[in-house]
C-alpha cells in the first residue's frame, strides 16, 4: 500500500516522503529457500513508480526464465517502459543451475530508462563491482558462468527445465500414492478434483496448480493477495505430521522433519534442509526418475517403522550407538513422540512466526555497523542467552531451522527470539544427536555437564 510505505517512510527519512520516487533501491526476495515464488509483474506495478530500481534476489531460483509457467515471475522476461523501474537480478548459479560452489551473477536491465538522471552507467557499477572484488578472482568461477549460459542456449534451457518439472510432478504423485503421513506441499484439490489426478503436462504448464490461494487452509498464510506467490515446482518440499493444517493447531502425535532426515541420510539420501515439520530437496536437471523414486521407497520404508514402532537402535543406528545409555530400549515413535512434546510445550512453531512478525521483532537501538564495530573492539561480553534479556545484541544470532538471523547486532534480546533459543537450548540437552546448527549463539558444557547456550551481547 503506498500510503501505508509512506507513512513508513516519513518516519525514518521525512525529506522523501513526498517524493515522487521515494526509494533510490527496493530488494525484494524473488524465491526463498523453501520455495514461495514472489509474482515480479505484481510487483513492479504496484510500487515501481516508487523506485529508481527494485533489485531482485532471485539466489534461490535463477531458471524462471526457462519454465513457461514462472514468466510473470521473471523480471528479465516482463516488457518495461520508461516509466518502470531499472531492474537487477542477483542469481547463485550454483545452487540449481551449472556452477561451481560461490559462482553467482548479477543481471542489469535498464536500458528503457536510459538518458534519466537516475539511471545507473556500467562505470559506475563496474567500480562497485570492483571495489568489492577479489585483486586475485578465482577464474573457474567465471569459466563456470559461460558454461552455464552454454548450457541454456535456444531451447536447451527450456528443455531441460520442462523435463525437471516433469520429473517432480511424477514424484509428488508417487509420494501421494505410496505415503500417507509425508504429503507434498502442494494444493490438495484443485478444480474440484484431487491434484494427482491432474494430467502431468497440464499441472506442468498451468500455475493454478501450484498458487497459494488466499485464505486457503492447505498452507495457512496469511495477508496473501490473490496471485501473488505460488510454490516453486522445482523445491520439493514435504510436510510432516505434527500440525493440523486446516486449524494450525498441534496434532497429539508428531514427526520432526529432523528425524526423518537422519533416516535419510542413514540410507545415502541428502536433503538439503529441514524445519520442524518440513524437509527440502531441491530438484534440477540432472534429477533421474531412478533417483527420485528411491526417495519415494525410502519414505515409504519410513512410514512403515513408525506404523510398526521398530526400534531406534534398526532405524537410526548412528545416533543410537552414540547415545546408547540416552536412548537404550527407545522405540521410533517414542523418539518422535518425545520431540514432538517438546516442540508443543515451547509452542515453537508460534515462536518462529512470532520472530518475523513486524509487531514483536527485537527492538532497534544501535546501527548494525556499529554494533559489529564494538565487538571487533572488545567491548562485549559472553552471557547466558537466559540472561540477555534486554541486552543489546554485537553479533547476528543463526538457528537452523529456520536458517535465518532472528537477532542482528544492535537489536535487543528479549520476547520470541529469546524463548526460541531457550527452547533449543532444551531440545540439546533433552535429545542429543538432534542439535540444531547455530551461528552467533555458542553452545558450551557447564560444570554441572549441562549445555548452555550463550551469546555476545555490548558491555
Amino acid at each position: 500500500d503506498e500510503a501505508w510505505l509512506r507513512e513508513l517512510i516519513r518516519d525514518v527519512a521525512p525529506q522523501k516522503a513526498a517524493e515522487a520516487r521515494p526509494f533510490r533501491l527496493a530488494i525484494i526476495q524473488l524465491g526463498t529457500y523453501d520455495g514461495t515464488i514472489y509474482n515480479a509483474r505484481q510487483v513492479i506495478d504496484k510500487i515501481g513508480h516508487l523506485c529508481d530500481y527494485i533489485l531482485f534476489d532471485s539466489a534461490w531460483v535463477g531458471y524462471e526464465q526457462f519454465i513457461p509457467m514462472m514468466a510473470e515471475t521473471s523480471p528479465l522476461l516482463l516488457e518495461l517502459n520508461e516509466n518502470d523501474p531499472g531492474i537487477f537480478v542477483t542469481q547463485s548459479v550454483h545452487k540449481q543451475q551449472a556452477g561451481f560452489s560461490q559462482t553467482s551473477q548479477i543481471h542489469k536491465k535498464d536500458n528503457h530508462i536510459r538518458g534519466q538522471s537516475r539511471f545507473c552507467p556500467h562505470k559506475r557499477l563496474n567500480n562497485a563491482f570492483m571495489l568489492h572484488a577479489s585483486t586475485s578472482p578465482f577464474y573457474p568461477l567465471f569459466a563456470a558462468l559461460d558454461v552455464n549460459a552454454k548450457i541454456h542456449e535456444g531451447e536447451s534451457g527450456r528443455r531441460l527445465w520442462a523435463e525437471c518439472v516433469e520429473l517432480g510432478i511424477e514424484a509428488r504423485k508417487a509420494i501421494i500414492a505410496n505415503c500417507h503421513m509425508i504429503k507434498p506441499f502442494i494444493p490438495p484439490v484443485v478444480a474440484g478434483r484431487p491434484w494427482q489426478d491432474h494430467p502431468t503436462q497440464a499441472i506442468a504448464s498451468e500455475r493454478r496448480f501450484f498458487s497459494f490461494e488466499p485464505g486457503a487452509k492447505w498452507h495457512g498464510f496469511e495477508g496473501y493477495a490473490r496471485e501473488q506467490y505460488f510454490v516453486d515446482p522445482c523445491k520439493l518440499l514435504l510436510t510432516t505430521p505434527g500440525i493440523d493444517a486446516e486449524t494450525g493447531h498441534y496434532t497429539d502425535f508428531g514427526i520432526p522433519a529432523t528425524i526423518l532426515a537422519h533416516y535419510l541420510r542413514e540410507n545415502g539420501i541428502v536433503p538439503e534442509k529441514c524445519d520442524l515439520n518440513s524437509i527440502l530437496f531441491l530438484l534440477t536437471p540432472a534429477e533421474s526418475a531412478e533417483k527420485l523414486m528411491q526417495l519415494v521407497a525410502m519414505l515409504g520404508q519410513f512410514e512403515q517403522h513408525i506404523e510398526d514402532d521398530t526400534p531406534l537402535a534398526d532405524v537410526l543406528p548412528t545416533i543410537y550407538q552414540k547415545y546408547p545409555v540416552r536412548y537404550r530400549d527407545y522405540t521410533i515413535r517414542q523418539l518422535c513422540q518425545e520431540m514432538h512434546d517438546l516442540y508443543v510445550s515451547f509452542n515453537v512453531k508460534d515462536l518462529q512466526k512470532a520472530m518475523f512478525r513486524q509487531k514483536s521483532l527485537p527492538a532497534v537501538v544501535m546501527n548494525p555497523q556499529d554494533a559489529n564495530q564494538e565487538y571487533i573492539r572488545g567491548n562485549v561480553e559472553l552471557v547466558r542467552i537466559r540472561d540477555a534479556e534486554g541486552r543489546i545484541a554485537a553479533e547476528g544470532a543463526l538457528p537452523y531451522p529456520p536458517g535465518v538471523l532472528c537477532v542482528v547486532p544492535g537489536e535487543v534480546w528479549g520476547g520470541a527470539v529469546q524463548r526460541y533459543f531457550l527452547a533449543l537450548e532444551e531440545g540439546i540437552n533433552m535429545l542429543p544427536g538432534f542439535s540444531p546448527e547455530l551461528q552467533g549463539v555458542y553452545s558450551e558444557k557447564d560444570a554441572d555437564g549441562i549445555k548452555r547456550l550463550y551469546g555476545y551481547v555490548l558491555k
